[in-house]
């Protein structure tokens, strides 16, 4: 689940940015097998890159908000 979508900011100013840099909040729930669940919750800041006139992903940073994570991996995509 993502949640509270905020834009940090346009580069170069104006209607047709290259970059743009944003940030949200995020939960993750996992299970597997029949007793494995996992939960993952923290923020995460992009910043998105103009290319062919399309956006892709040039930098992403994940912050966890637990301190000890107790999943056995992390074997997916945020």
């Amino acid at each position: 689940m993502i949640s509270n979508v905020q834009v940090l900011g346009v580069t170069p100013p104006g209607p047709m940015p290259s970059e743009v840099g944003v940030k949200c909040r995020f939960l993750v729930y996992r299970n597997r097998v029949e007793t494995e669940t996992d939960i993952l919750v923290g923020k995460r800041e992009d910043l998105l890159r103009r290319v062919n006139g399309g956006w892709k992903i040039a930098r992403r940073k994940i912050v966890l908000d637990q301190s000890v994570l107790l999943a056995k991996n992390l074997t997916f995509f945020f």
